[in-house]
């Protein structure tokens, strides 16, 4: 046990130095993406209109210079397509700009909820330039999951660029190479006007950000660290726990490792890494994987709490009915495929996933209040979570101010939920190497007079007796059989017999050195292993001990005495000899001071 807990040791320090070097590869390879700007850019026809928008001040634009860089949330400056519009083309949608059909977006709006209307908005942009060349700047939307996101750059009443950045587009077809929707545009000097055009069967959120190229690249290196170090540290924390089920073979570790493989691998796709690096010339992949991860996601979560709690044990009840919460989930994808509408899922999946959030910490409450330790972590691990999880879906739906931070409460809590269930879990094992090493130690000793066994001499006495002979030092046996035992538990009854033995015991092992080890050997019968110690003084002590046994017991029930046996090791002429041979002769001994008479010490 020692071994395989000093390799175990060994294994988490290689693992976390190991997390470290993946962090640092995971950030590095993020950041290292080329961002090149696509100079083969095709514009649309002229879109015919006479009139400049209504209300256009200096007021509701949002000036860029030459200064600029930095890096701003310009939904402010947005002005909003009011609800049940008949817009089709960005021509309709300018026509309705200028007729003052657009609701200025004054609350800084950024969520809308699940919506199946098309959202149109309108940025007013000025270049703050006098030169010919223009201004750069990136006009970047921080959602990944958004269906269709249209972008058309009007200047001087036409559509000087369109672009087309939505998930359902292939990522070749994106002008910068970037996660998150993004254009670069040289702004004219003057007024520019940026029509948006958003469609989504996930939820509404369009944080529509105006920064530099250099705050761009800035925010991104950021990001491939924040994302670097929480891809990494769940890779960590997944393989570790994979290498604790391969040695513990405990179905929570590997259960954990599911789930933790579930929520990186839901994240990874929703954040849009996966549609970035892997899966961009698929758009319908990318449609279809949120909700079945999310699923996925669902169901490794309650298995893995059904598991972990132990509810076999501490909620049976629910155990018994764990099989409906399965057919429930299994009944969920059925109808998901069946209906087909991607909304469907995501709205069904949002539903379960809140009420899943509630029911672990119900069930931990419960396991914890039925006596299991490791609910003391699951409890609080599940608070962080679902805390974070739920910053995240108020700033989806509004309810909450907009922000990164909020925005990523999920991937916070998550983390922290983690790491936390971690911890329970090297409890967990630290807890179960206790009871391994405890149950190895019961199993050693006698459980009545609380002396070591016959299987614990062959553990103890080899090694001390191997190096003994190696040394040629001194070794004795003392084998000791209770005279006439069988007629006091015949005359008074097993349950004195077995108290007759208690305190013969204690006797012996308060009589016996530290340095010797003492033996329930048989039904009645004692031996004591004497390192370093002669024949003589080994005879000494066997009468001792017959003296004590006689004196203690004369004032319980009848007076015990004792037949000895005393065997010792001849380093001079140890030749081949074995321990087994050394208890024979003890034994011999034993069997001598019967036929004298009993109540005697015989050396072999």
């Amino acid at each position: 046990m020692v071994s395989q807990q000093n390799r175990l040791k060994g294994v988490r320090a290689f693992f976390t130095m190991m997390m470290y070097f993946v962090c640092g590869f995971i950030s590095w390879y993020a950041s290292a993406q080329p961002n090149s700007i696509n100079s083969d850019i095709s514009f649309n026809s002229n879109l015919n209109t006479d009139t400049d928008p209504k209300g256009s001040v200096d007021s509701q634009f949002v000036v860029i210079s030459s200064s600029d860089d930095h890096r701003s949330l310009v939904n402010n400056k947005l002005f909003l397509s009011k609800p049940d519009n008949t817009i089709t083309t960005a021509q309709q949608a300018l026509m309705a700009f200028n007729e003052g059909e657009f609701i200025e977006n004054t609350a800084n709006r950024v969520s809308f909820g699940f919506t199946e209307e098309v959202l149109w908005a309108v940025l007013p942009i000025q270049a703050d330039t006098t030169t010919d060349e223009g201004l750069s700047s990136v006009i970047e939307i921080d959602n990944a999951w958004l269906d269709v996101v249209d972008i058309f750059f009007i200047s001087g009443n036409k559509i000087v660029r369109q672009e087309s950045l939505g998930d359902t587009e292939a990522i070749s077809g994106r002008t910068f190479n970037a996660r998150m929707p993004s254009v670069s545009h040289v702004f004219a000097p003057g007024n520019t006007y940026v029509v948006f055009r958003f469609i989504s069967q996930d939820p509404m959120t369009i944080p529509i950000y105006l920064c530099s190229e250099k705050s761009k690249q800035s925010v991104m290196l950021e990001n491939a660290y924040f994302y670097g170090f929480l891809y990494g540290a769940l890779l960590i924390l997944l393989v570790y726990n994979l290498v604790l089920y391969t040695y513990l073979r405990e179905r929570r570790y590997l259960l954990y490792s599911c789930y933790l493989l579930a929520f990186t691998a839901f994240n990874f796709t929703y954040t849009g890494h996966g549609y970035w690096w892997l899966w961009g010339e698929m758009p319908s992949v990318q449609q279809w994987l949120m909700p079945t991860l999310m699923l996925c996601y669902i169901t490794a979560g309650v298995t893995f709490t059904i598991e972990f709690l132990n509810v076999k044990k501490y909620l049976p009840s629910l155990f018994v009915r764990r099989k409906f919460i399965y057919a429930g989930l299994l009944a969920l994808a059925v109808v998901m495929l069946a209906y087909g509408s991607q909304q469907f899922a995501i709205m069904a999946q949002l539903v379960i996933l809140t009420t899943l959030s509630l029911w672990m910490l119900l069930i931990g409450v419960m396991c914890y209040k039925n006596g299991n330790v490791l609910a003391a972590f699951f409890v609080p691990a599940i608070v962080l979570g679902t805390g974070g999880a739920t910053v995240s879906s108020l700033a989806t739906w509004g309810v909450v101010p907009y922000s990164q931070w909020a925005f990523r409460g999920i991937e916070l809590g998550m983390l922290l939920e983690m790491s936390l269930l971690s911890v329970s879990l090297g409890f967990n094992f630290k807890e179960v190497y206790k009871a391994r090493l405890s149950a190895e130690f019961t199993s050693r000793i006698d459980p009545l007079t609380n002396l070591y066994n016959r299987r614990a001499f062959t553990q103890l006495v080899y090694p001390i007796w191997e190096l003994g002979v190696r040394k040629k030092q001194r070794m004795s046996i003392v084998l000791i059989d209770l005279d006439w035992f069988k007629q006091i538990n015949d005359e008074f009854g097993h349950d004195a017999g077995d108290g007759v033995l208690e305190l013969v015991a204690k006797t012996i092992k308060a009589r016996a050195r530290s340095s010797d080890l003492v033996f329930r050997w048989g039904g009645e019968e004692f031996l004591l292993f004497l390192p370093d110690t002669s024949v003589s003084d080994a005879k000494a002590l066997a009468e001792t001990l017959r003296l004590s046994v006689k004196e203690v017991t004369s004032e319980s029930i009848t007076t015990v005495t004792t037949s000895i046996g005393v065997a010792a090791f001849n380093a001079q002429e140890s030749g081949g000899t074995k321990i087994e041979g050394l208890i024979k002769v003890a034994d011999k001994a034993l069997y001598v001071a019967k036929q004298k008479g009993r109540n005697c010490v015989v050396v072999g």
